[in-house]
């Protein structure tokens, strides 16, 4: 079998039983199957939103730390659809999920994992680090809300139009750019170091999504 040429492609395939785990939490069945409760869905909004800010400051990193001007332009693109897109949607619909504030609080405190992950390998690893982490977020929005928006399913308005968004561009342009970014981190960052970055990413990522339900309520 050939080796992939690209490092992407490469992680990928190696993250590949990850990603499958990662699109069958509790929360990715319920928004796909459209089951996912009012509380639930509340908690994710608030929890969700938050991260989209982390997601923002480590972008506008990465367009700071590249010395490549199309990746510079890409990663700019990125912060604009954050901010603009994501962020002005959080403005318009939280107001309609407002949730219990014992609820939201027990969920923000336990998201947290997610934004520390990231965070921690930005600091840490700098830009390959950064863009591994969200390589790996952003690949798994894209995968499970194609799939999920491609479903036969009726689900209530906000929540298709949170998968709808995170299924076409710009965002799955995004998730491109983010691919050709983790091509070129330099070879002297071997791939099982990427991988486990990915994968610790996802991970993490599990463990934001069981967040937007009570503790005892995430397993199964």
């Amino acid at each position: 079998m050939t080796t992939p040429s690209r490092r992407s492609v490469r992680v990928l395939a190696a993250s590949a039983d990850a990603l499958r785990a990662s699109a069958d939490v509790r929360f990715v069945r319920e928004a796909t199957d459209g089951s996912i409760d009012d509380d639930a869905f509340a908690a994710y909004l608030a929890i969700e939103e938050r991260f989209v800010r982390t997601a923002t400051r480590v972008t506008g990193y990465l367009a700071w730390a590249s010395d490549d001007w199309p990746a510079v332009a890409g990663h700019a693109r990125a912060v604009a659809g954050l901010v603009g897109q994501q962020l002005g949607w959080f403005r318009t619909v939280r107001s309609r999920w407002p949730g219990g504030p014992g609820r939201l609080a027990d969920a923000v405190a336990r998201s947290e994992v997610l934004a520390s992950q990231v965070l921690g390998l930005t600091s840490t690893h700098g830009a390959p680090g950064a863009v591994t982490a969200m390589f790996a977020a952003e690949t798994l929005y894209s995968e499970w809300c194609r799939r999920a928006a491609a479903a036969p399913v009726e689900r209530f308005t906000d929540l298709r139009a949170w998968i709808d968004m995170h299924a076409a561009p710009p965002f799955t342009a995004g998730v491109e750019e983010l691919a050709t970014a983790v091509d070129a981190i330099p070879d002297t960052i071997d791939d099982d170091t990427v991988t486990r970055w990915f994968r610790d990413t996802l991970a993490a990522e599990d463990a934001f999504h069981d967040a937007a339900y009570p503790a005892l309520e995430t397993t199964g």
